[in-house]
């Protein structure tokens, strides 16, 4: 039987605290993995490159390109870049676990980052800072004041 409280839950959040060493920041593909690891879209041991593949088209065609694109841009982008072909299913799963977090939405079939409503569009780091660290910092706060009274209530 499950927790009451297990209805509360509204999304999950997989963080890793990292050390950022100058060397991470000298490549695309640094960057990119170390930003998978830390955000726990692949695991420690991971071996395989296919979210970085899909991160790296996602992300060239959202930024470099000013594009939303489709499964299948996505795909030939991974297919010319790394002479890989990503099967339309286990590119779906690697995006949505980024719409899960609400970084990025779907809509007719193309990517876009989904837009913190107060900045500019398209703006990523100012998505992640909405969707993503406010609510953690807000959950941080709750479980803070949560361990306060519990302490208060074992005195």
């Amino acid at each position: 039987m499950a927790f009451p409280e297990s209805e509360l839950v509204r999304k999950t959040f997989t963080f890793r605290a990292m050390d950022l060493p100058p060397s991470v920041e000298m490549t695309k593909k640094s960057m990119l993995r170390w930003f998978a690891l830390s955000f726990g879209l692949i695991s420690g041991k991971e071996s395989r490159d296919t979210v970085l593949n899909v991160l790296d088209g996602l992300f060239y065609f959202l930024i470099s390109q000013k594009q939303n694109p489709s499964t299948l841009d996505i795909q030939a982008y991974v297919f010319e870049k790394y002479g890989k072909k990503i099967g339309e299913k286990l590119l779906r799963y690697h995006l949505n676990k980024l719409i899960v977090l609400e970084l990025i939405s779907r809509k007719s079939n193309r990517y876009r980052i989904n837009n913190n409503p107060h900045a500019e569009p398209n703006d990523l780091r100012a998505s992640f800072q909405h969707w993503v660290k406010q609510p953690v910092n807000n959950t941080m706060d709750e479980v803070e004041s949560v361990l306060s009274k519990l302490e208060n209530s074992y005195k």
